[in-house]
C-alpha cells in the first residue's frame, strides 16, 4: 500500500458518481484537498429516485425526491470549493443502470470527450451495487475505444463485506495497486459536506428501519484515510492477492442477502406499526 500523491494529478479531473453522495464519501477528502477546484468535474449518472428506496409496495417517497438529492450535492460540493457548473446530471433511472447500459454509454462518452480529462475516478470494479458497477463497465468501455485517453483510478463506497473474513475488500487487493490518502487536515470539511444529504442521514419514513447513511458510519469515514485502486489492468480479479473464488461468490450473494435483510427488517417494524 502507497501515499498517493496530490500532485500526480494535473489537469482536468472527472469524478464519475453513480448517486449523489458517492463523490462525497468515496473521494470528499480528494476534492477537499486538491488544488484549483475549477478543473474538477463531477458527473452523477442517475436520478437519484431511490434512496431510500420504498421496500414494499405502498411505501411512499417524496415527489421530488431527486431535486431534493441534486441540491445537496451542489451544496456538498460548494462547500468542497467545487463551482455548481462543474455539476453534470445525467438523470438516468437509479437502481436501473444495468438496464439503460447504451444510454449511459452514449451521454457518458459524449461527456468525457467535451471535457477531455486526464484523470478519471469511478468505482471500483467490484463493488457490490450494480449501478456502481454498470459505471465501471461503461468508463472503462470508454477509455477501451481510445475515444478519451485518460489514467482511471477506482474509488471505494462499498467496500465493507460480511462474508469475507477480514470484513473489508481492500484488505485482499495487492499491495501495489492499493493507495491510500490522508484526509485527517480535511476530516471536518467531509464530515460538514456529508451532513449536506440529510435526505440519506435522516429517516423520513416510517417503513424505513434506519438512516441510509448513518453517524457512526460517516464518523468512520471521515476519520479513516480515503483508498483509491491505481496501474492496475483495466478490468479483473488480477488485483486481488487471495480468496478469488470466494471474492466473486460472495459478491454475487452478498447484495441478496441485504435486500432480505432490509425487507425482512421493513415487515416486521409495518406489523408492529399497525399492531
Amino acid at each position: 500500500m502507497q501515499n498517493l500523491d496530490l500532485h500526480q494529478f494535473a489537469g482536468t479531473i472527472v469524478i464519475v458518481a453513480p448517486h449523489m453522495d458517492d463523490e462525497a464519501l468515496a473521494c470528499g477528502g480528494l476534492i477537499a484537498k486538491l488544488p484549483d477546484k475549477n478543473r474538477i468535474h463531477l458527473i452523477y449518472t442517475t436520478d437519484g429516485m431511490k434512496s431510500p428506496a420504498p421496500i414494499m409496495a405502498g411505501d411512499e417517497i417524496t415527489p421530488d425526491l431527486g431535486e431534493v438529492r441534486i441540491q445537496e450535492s451542489t451544496q456538498a460540493m460548494k462547500l468542497l470549493g467545487v463551482p455548481e457548473q462543474n455539476l453534470h446530471f445525467l438523470r438516468l433511472p437509479e437502481a436501473e443502470l444495468k438496464d439503460h447500459l447504451s444510454a449511459l454509454q452514449k451521454s457518458l462518452s459524449e461527456l468525457l470527450e467535451q471535457l477531455d480529462p486526464q484523470h478519471i475516478f469511478a468505482p471500483f470494479r467490484y463493488d457490490r451495487h450494480l449501478d456502481h458497477l454498470a459505471v465501471n463497465h461503461v468508463v472503462v468501455s470508454t477509455l477501451d475505444m481510445g475515444t478519451v485517453q485518460a489514467q482511471l483510478i477506482e474509488y471505494f463506497v462499498y467496500y465493507r463485506w460480511r462474508l469475507l473474513p477480514k470484513r473489508d475488500i481492500r484488505k485482499y487487493i495487492k499491495p501495489q495497486y492499493l493507495f491510500t490518502l490522508d484526509i485527517s487536515d480535511v476530516a471536518k470539511l467531509k464530515r460538514k459536506s456529508l451532513d449536506c444529504f440529510t435526505s440519506q442521514t435522516t429517516i423520513h419514513y416510517p417503513w424505513q428501519t434506519r438512516p441510509i447513511l448513518t453517524s457512526v458510519l460517516l464518523d468512520e469515514e471521515c476519520a479513516n484515510p480515503e483508498y483509491f485502486l491505481m496501474n492496475a489492468s483495466s478490468s479483473g480479479t488480477t488485483v486481488f492477492s487471495n480468496l478469488i473464488l470466494w471474492i466473486r461468490l460472495a459478491h454475487r450473494i452478498e447484495p441478496i442477502l441485504l435486500r432480505w435483510k432490509y425487507l425482512t427488517l421493513s415487515t416486521l417494524k409495518r406489523i408492529f406499526r399497525v399492531q
